[in-house]
């Protein structure tokens, strides 16, 4: 039988609550110091070994927080705090069985122990486990009802799992005060991309009743010492935590790679310890690269007033991992949103966004947006095609007629699904073919199939995969497809442009808001509008017409391939060139404002 720990003595509890104290406060480098002389005189302290973990765990040198993790556990192997410090290791490293099992042992200790029950919920969801995974998180949002991170968890689990209507009815069900907490207000306002009940009035509203509520909390800076000189070379901010390869990088690298390097210097801000081959290509485009992992808000905005920005660019909208405080505490003169996010921010601190006629034609559009939309025609997009595109092939004859989406299933709305159940009603030789990381996961896959067969269609013709291993084998799969069927209202972006080049056409419905016309800009700018449908009607029968033509082969995919490399919306170096005037005229305007 192993020897228990004895506990900790007041005065080490006192130590350890001041260290969690500063931990908490982000002050790394004074609760390190304090960390190491408090184990210097209790090196058997299983809480402070997890203690140092946790603070170099946000700093580069990984091996050493894991030792300190995995001393840790050996020391205290039955303390709730110490196990799901270790567990949080095993949940970065994607080991989620791992993490689960150390949660569960610290739950077994103390049941209601928030840390516990928080990555329980979290592992469990990314095990696909989504009913445990709603118990637990239900279960901790009511032993915290005052809090925000119990009902966000729960709700974005909702959103994850295709029930965005239900994660709004949450989210507004939430008492004051904490129904105007920054982060209920972000994910409420995310939700509002995904629930096709939801009106293009109604999603600016909640989108800009999170910006009116984060200023509330975040005074922005008002004097800048930029130089008002609206011909001189400029410093141009990119703040992500995505430089690594994500959809964001198809449509970064070729502003980044091709920029006029005499009169825009690429600054990257990078907000995440995840990189990879990817991050070595951003590295080598920026003029200079900087690390804000593990820092707090307030230290990554002055890192950007430090490098003096002359125009600092938000990629991630209200997605996982935006840093959208910062913006509102403008450290840089002149803000801009594009790329990555379908909406406005709702951010008066957010001088622009930069979209097309097609996603947001004027005026209408204008009205729905705090940022002063600027267009860049023929699209607002432009994608850099994996370096090492695989071949396009013969379809094999003998299989059936294959239309496919590779969308994320938080797009799938009903309507979708009622869509693509008629196109298959009225072919019933042709099979489906839907490919989502989620879908690896065989409770939401059972979940999907019973939503086709509640239209009609038996699971027979379904064909549901997770993501592939590598890229591929993923833009491989596009081979096997004859059609690809874009979602609504939330249409595609990445996808749409990978099947493209795969040589295989995407039919769009044309929504009403930016989310719902992105597909279209990037079909017009290929000058492909044939593949646009203005009507359900017209998408089915747009469908039917693709399917009866027969499977495309190798000619019609390379024609189509070469299509879109030929066109604007490959065009790299003409685009940035766009994109730099745009920039050079937000800058005019902020030296000479009227």
């Amino acid at each position: 039988m192993s020897k228990q720990p004895k506990p900790p003595s007041p005065a080490l509890m006192k130590t350890i609550k001041e260290i969690h104290s500063l931990y908490g406060r982000n002050q790394l480098e004074e609760s390190w110091k304090r960390v190491e002389r408090a184990l210097a005189k209790n090196p058997r302290s299983g809480s402070l070994h997890a203690l140092a973990a946790m603070i170099l765990m946000k700093g580069p040198n990984q091996e050493r927080a894991r030792y300190h993790a995995d001393k840790s556990v050996a020391l205290d192997p039955i303390n709730p705090d110490v196990l799901s410090t270790r567990a949080s290791f095993h949940m970065v490293d994607d080991e989620h069985d791992k993490a689960r099992a150390l949660y569960e042992r610290a739950l077994k200790t103390s049941p209601d122990h928030p840390g516990a029950l928080a990555g329980l919920g979290t592992a469990l969801s990314q095990l696909g486990k989504y009913s445990e995974a709603r118990r637990v998180m239900s279960r901790l949002h009511k032993l915290n009802r005052k809090l925000a991170e119990p009902l966000v968890n729960l709700a974005l689990l909702d959103l994850e799992t295709t029930h965005a209507s239900r994660a709004i009815e949450l989210l507004e069900a939430a008492p004051s005060p904490l129904d105007q907490h920054p982060n209920v207000r972000n994910l409420h306002a995310l939700a509002h991309s995904y629930d096709d009940d939801v009106t293009p009035e109604q999603a600016f509203d909640a989108h800009k009743r999170f910006g009116d509520e984060i200023a509330k909390h975040i005074p922005p800076q008002t004097d800048h010492p930029n130089d008002p000189d609206p011909d001189r070379p400029l410093r141009i901010g990119y703040i992500t935590p995505d430089l690594r390869q994500h959809s964001i990088a198809y449509f970064l690298e070729p502003i980044l790679a091709n920029h006029d390097k005499a009169n825009y210097q690429a600054h990257c801000f990078m907000t995440s310890s995840s990189v990879d081959a990817f991050t070595d290509r951003f590295k080598h485009h920026a003029h200079t690269w900087h690390n804000l992992f593990g820092l707090q808000i307030p230290d990554m905005a002055q890192a950007v007033r430090d490098a003096n920005i002359d125009i600092l660019i938000d990629l991630n909208g209200h997605f996982s991992g935006h840093k959208l405080p910062v913006f509102a505490m403008r450290p840089a003169p002149v803000q801009i949103t594009f790329i990555g996010y379908a909406n406005t921010t709702g951010m008066h601190t957010i001088d622009a966004r930069i979209v097309d006629n097609i996603t947001d034609p004027a005026p209408g559009a204008d009205a729905l947006a705090t940022e002063q939309l600027v267009r860049i025609d023929p699209c607002f997009l432009c994608y850099r095609p994996h370096e090492n595109i695989p071949e396009t092939r013969e379809p094999d004859p003998a299989l059936p007629v294959t239309i496919g989406s590779f969308n994320n299933l938080m797009k799938l709305s009903t309507p979708t699904i009622r869509v693509w159940s008629e196109i298959l009603s009225a072919r019933p030789a042709v099979r489906l073919l839907l490919k989502a990381s989620k879908l690896a996961s065989e409770e939401l896959k059972a979940e999907l199939l019973q939503r086709f067969a509640d239209q009609g269609i038996d699971q027979s013709r379904l064909d549901l995969r997770a993501f592939s291993p590598t890229t591929q084998d993923h833009l491989n799969t596009y081979n096997e497809i004859d059609l690809a069927l874009d979602t609504f209202p939330y249409t595609g972006t990445t996808t749409t442009c990978e099947s493209l080049v795969m040589g295989v056409p995407v039919l769009s419905l044309l929504g009403i808001s930016h989310a719902g016309r992105v597909s279209a800009s990037l079909l017009s700018a290929i000058d492909r509008k044939d593949l646009i449908a203005s009507s359900e009607a017209e998408y089915i029968s747009k469908a039917l017409e693709i399917i009866d033509s027969a499977k495309r082969n190798k000619s019609q995919r390379e024609s189509l391939r070469q299509q879109v490399l030929n066109s604007p919306l490959c065009d790299q170096v003409t685009y940035t060139r766009k994109v730099e005037d745009a920039y050079r005229t937000l800058w005019t305007q902020w030296c000479n404002p009227t």
